[in-house]
């Protein structure tokens, strides 16, 4: 057992106090569940005083895979201490660690759908439903747990002003108004307008715009009207 603590404390990528404590493993339901915890202080002959014990809150959240295999931590966290920027750990209201977080939002960025991304990662679609919402009202900052720049190459369509023409903060931003036609787009920008105003984190904001963007080019038939305003809006900026 202490072999197999070890080894999750490497795959975990644990620094010292921290340390696995126990390791739990279901074979029909393909979970293991992993417990972590700081490494009690010892006395004299490896007794701990009682008088030394800890306040502790207990956290629990949804890791990468290993393999086909869920994978949940459960971490005793001593009151007082933080977990930030800490891969293994989340955000203490959220179901995810900032590992799996990071491999979702990739997916994200990827235009992988929410039910594509469930049955992905074998996750029940409430909780990632929970971290969509953390991302789109501004509570969650991507830099907090990517420590590289997430990018996605994005295929160039002639039609459609690239990604990194400032055109689209400029609409999203309400600096730029066009004459919109289809409901289903005013409808997705008043939605953006009031979800950029709560975002500060700059990649959650270019996953909203990558959003929009691909929204035109899906639908880019039905809005030659709004494109044509919104090209003549790019050669201005």
């Amino acid at each position: 057992m202490t072999d197999q603590r070890e080894t999750w404390g490497q795959l975990l990528q644990l620094d010292a106090p921290w340390q696995v404590l126990k390791i739990q493993q279901d074979v029909n339901a393909r979970r293991y569940d992993v417990w972590v915890g700081l490494e009690a202080p010892k006395q004299w002959f490896g007794f701990i005083r009682r008088s030394q014990e800890q306040a502790v809150e207990h956290y629990s959240w949804r890791h990468v895979n290993f393999g086909d295999w869920r994978v949940h931590l459960h971490v005793a966290l001593p009151v007082g201490q933080t977990l930030e920027g800490l891969a293994w750990a989340g955000e203490f209201d959220l179901p995810f660690t900032n590992s799996l977080a990071r491999q979702i939002f990739s997916l994200l960025k990827s235009d992988v759908s929410l039910q594509r991304i469930c049955d992905l990662l074998d996750l029940p679609v409430s909780e990632l439903w929970r971290f969509r919402y953390a991302l789109d009202s501004g509570r969650l900052n991507v830099g907090e747990i990517a420590s590289d720049d997430i990018k996605v190459a994005e295929e160039a369509d002639s039609d459609i002003p690239s990604l990194d023409d400032p055109v689209w903060g400029e609409l999203v931003d309400g600096k730029l108004e066009i004459d919109i036609r289809v409901l289903g787009l005013k409808l997705m920008l008043s939605r953006l307008r009031a979800q950029m105003s709560k975002i500060s984190d700059s990649e959650i904001r270019d996953l909203k715009l990558q959003e929009f963007q691909r929204y035109f080019a899906k639908n880019k038939q039905m809005l030659g009207h709004e494109l044509a305003q919104l090209k003549e809006g790019a050669a201005s900026v």
